[in-house]
């Protein structure tokens, strides 16, 4: 522009242009030269003669052309057009704005003003804003507002009609814009679902020449062409960043199988890239449907936790206490199975003005897509703005539709993994309970084996040792009546000396005094056989799979009877508390006793420690504060057992002791007796070198056992 010469109100004016203007237009010499219009006409006159000048409009055009290729950032493509057209066509504001043809809004995308008080246009705008202006921007029409100049500058007019001839359809407006009185919006067309308008405003009227509308339309072709390849380029920017954005999504969703991990995950990167405030997501399961409206589902706090997932923007509380999972939306979608994009939540019918659900979440914009895979809804994904209203962009709708797509596989991955676990934690319980069932039946069998010895040989040594214990009273009184008539022949008569001599060889004062002592040992003896049988008969008529309240003191002593032959150098220590009758499994309690105390015993014998013994201490607990469980510990000053097999202490088939001295037996048939079948607890406590401790707890009385327990008892 350094080259155009710019008339002002000091300078004369070319007689040439003079009595042009004269001529064509019938314009008063005398008024040209008047002092108050000179300024208006020259300024005027001054774009007259700069827009009729060739060589710079073209080296302006070459200027502006290179700028505008000098980016391929959209934001920046626009706002060097406006800031160029600003410049150069000396206008208060321009700015550039977009009329979207979906919504019927517009933005102001980007402006330049000459002041930095004029107040900003940025963002949406009604298309009722722009009055009967609203019918030319629907229709991409070029749009010259005067405003009042053609009144104010009557002296023109024939000049005012030569501009209106740009396009016989180019009506000059009337219509104001944001307080703006002229204005010239020249569209930029080509795009599909939006219309560009470069918009030239200015506060006070003014007469927009052809040329300056011409060279506006010039800039407008070449900005189109700008914005395309911008455009192009943003669109494979974006579809770059959607396909990471997918990627890293993939990627975290497959290095995980479990379903929460990947939800949260997903939908935790799907609020970071496009910047929302809330993402939810409602896994849509079998057992939803079991939950037949709102309020059951409200109810189910385990079924909130387990379906529902939400992620939050920092400075917002999470949502899912009251979210509806059976809202009109999710119902939409659930029905028709496509997404819905909502700019406001408080114009769509199916929300309502006063839904509660929304207005306590302070949702204002809502992106809601099904998650599905091949026609089956897996989950609902739920994309919401809550600091603005938010105009869902159609990269957000296909970002969110395939993170939903990745999603929806991995959600059925997931599904099919935890069903698999499931099968394999169920054949593994199954397992363990074949292997239960396996050592009790064996441990069964050794106590009924064991039980059928005992009482055979109880039965055996019952007649003999009752024959004997009978019979002992009367030989105790036959001895002492001989004792009685031996002593008396000895008063009453005088031995020979045959007599005297064998009374001599047998000894006959020992025999009388240790006679009477063998027949009280001899009653000791069967005293103790008797307490002995009688001790095994109670063992074996416990034996019995039926409940009975039992005196656990009585059974304990009857298991120590058993293991008397191993007692040996080993001291017992009992510290009985005062306990009621036991309801019980006798049989199985005493196989309990009976396979705690051969491990203390057989721990024992491997300990070279010479002092050795067993602490067996039962007391009445209380419980809730109420007495009614019992515990019994039965502890050893053995070498111990190492803490790393602590864990492994009740599994089936493990044993601490050497190989071919221990099944691993014992023990797992005892946690099974004592937790499964009493409801009770058996604990180890236990270091190296400082012995053993196990302690049973169980209840006084037991509930009904299942026939399965039943089975495993018999």
């Amino acid at each position: 522009m350094n080259d155009v010469k710019t008339v002002t109100e000091n300078d004369c004016l070319p007689k040439c242009l003079v009595a042009k203007l004269t001529d064509t237009f019938q314009v008063p010499t005398s008024w040209m030269m008047y002092p108050q219009k000179l300024k208006k006409t020259n300024s005027f006159l001054a774009r007259i003669q700069f827009w009729h000048g060739k060589n710079a409009k073209e080296k302006l055009y070459q200027k502006i052309v290179n700028r505008l290729r000098n980016s391929l950032k959209l934001k920046v493509v626009l706002q060097t057009a406006v800031d160029e057209v600003t410049e150069l066509f000396k206008v208060e504001t321009c700015t550039f704005l977009w009329y979207y043809q979906d919504t019927e809004r517009v933005k102001v995308e980007c402006e330049s003003s000459k002041t930095a008080t004029d107040k900003s246009l940025l963002g949406y705008h009604a298309l009722s804003d722009f009055g009967e202006l609203a019918r030319d921007i629907v229709a991409s029409q070029l749009i010259i507002n005067f405003g009042k100049a053609q009144a104010e500058v009557n002296l023109f007019g024939k000049i005012v009609g030569f501009l209106r001839g740009v396009k016989a359809k180019q009506k000059a407006k009337k219509q104001a814009i944001w307080g703006y009185q002229a204005c010239l919006l020249v569209p930029v067309t080509g795009m599909k679902e939006q219309t560009g308008f470069i918009c030239c405003l200015d506060k006070k009227p003014r007469l927009w020449l052809k040329a300056e509308v011409e060279f506006l339309q010039s800039i407008a072709q070449a900005l189109e062409i700008a914005i395309a390849q911008a455009q192009l380029y943003e669109q494979t920017q974006k579809q770059a960043t959607r396909e990471r954005l997918v990627n890293e999504i993939v990627s975290h969703i497959r290095s995980s199988l479990d379903l929460e991990t990947i939800v949260t995950r997903a939908i935790a990167e799907l609020l970071s890239a496009l910047e929302i405030d809330r993402c939810l997501i409602h896994l849509k399961e079998a057992r939803a449907e079991k939950l037949r409206n709102t309020e059951d589902i409200n109810r189910d706090t385990a079924y909130r936790s387990k379906y529902l997932y939400e992620v939050c923007r920092e400075g917002w509380q999470p949502s899912l206490e009251y979210f509806d999972p059976n809202g009109p939306i999710s119902q939409w979608v659930i029905e028709n199975q496509e997404e819905v994009a909502i700019v406001d939540i408080t114009k769509d019918s199916r929300i309502g003005e006063n839904n509660r659900e929304y207005q306590q979440a302070e949702i204002k914009s809502s992106l809601v897509v099904p998650v599905q895979t091949n026609g089956k809804l897996q989950a609902i994904l739920y994309l919401n703005q809550c600091t603005h209203q938010r105009y869902w962009s159609k990269n957000d709708i296909q970002l969110a539709q395939a993170v939903a797509d990745r999603l929806a596989i991995a959600i059925q991955q997931a599904h099919l993994y935890a069903e698999k676990e499931a099968q394999a934690q169920q054949l593994a319980h199954t397992l363990k309970e074949l292997q239960l069932t396996q050592s009790q039946l064996i441990q069964n069998e050794k106590m009924l084996s064991l039980s059928q010895m005992v009482a055979g040989v109880a039965h055996e040594l019952n007649n003999p040792i009752n024959f004997i214990s009978a019979n002992i009273p009367y030989l105790e009184h036959y001895t002492n009546s001989l004792i009685q008539l031996v002593q008396a022949y000895q008063q009453e008569t005088t031995q020979s000396d045959d007599l005297a001599k064998l009374t001599q060889d047998i000894e006959l004062d020992f025999l009388l005094a240790d006679l009477p002592k063998i027949l009280a040992s001899m009653k000791s003896g069967a005293e103790r056989i008797q307490e002995i049988v009688q001790l095994l008969q109670n063992f074996t008529r416990q034996n019995q799979a039926s409940l009975k309240s039992v005196d656990i003191h009585a059974a304990l002593e009857s298991t120590l009877a058993i293991l008397s032959s191993q007692i040996d150098n080993i001291h017992i220590e009992r510290k009985y508390g005062n306990l009621p009758l036991v309801e019980c499994y006798p049989k199985a309690m005493n196989q309990v006793f009976l396979s705690l105390l051969t491990n203390a015993l057989e721990a024992l014998a491997r300990d070279p420690n010479t002092e050795k013994k067993i602490i067996i201490h039962t007391e009445l607990i209380n419980c809730n504060g109420k007495a009614d469980r019992i515990e019994i510990a039965i502890a050893d000053n053995g070498p111990g057992i190492p803490t790393a097999l602590h864990s492994r202490i009740f599994d089936p088939f493990f044993t601490t002791k050497d190989v071919g001295q221990g099944r691993g037996l014992g023990l797992t048939a005892s946690y099974h007796t004592i937790v499964n079948q009493h409801k009770g607890k058996l604990e180890v406590n236990s270091q190296l070198n400082q012995g053993a401790k196990f302690t049973i707890e169980i209840p006084l009385k037991q509930h009904h056992q299942s026939s399965r327990d039943r089975l495993m008892l018999g």
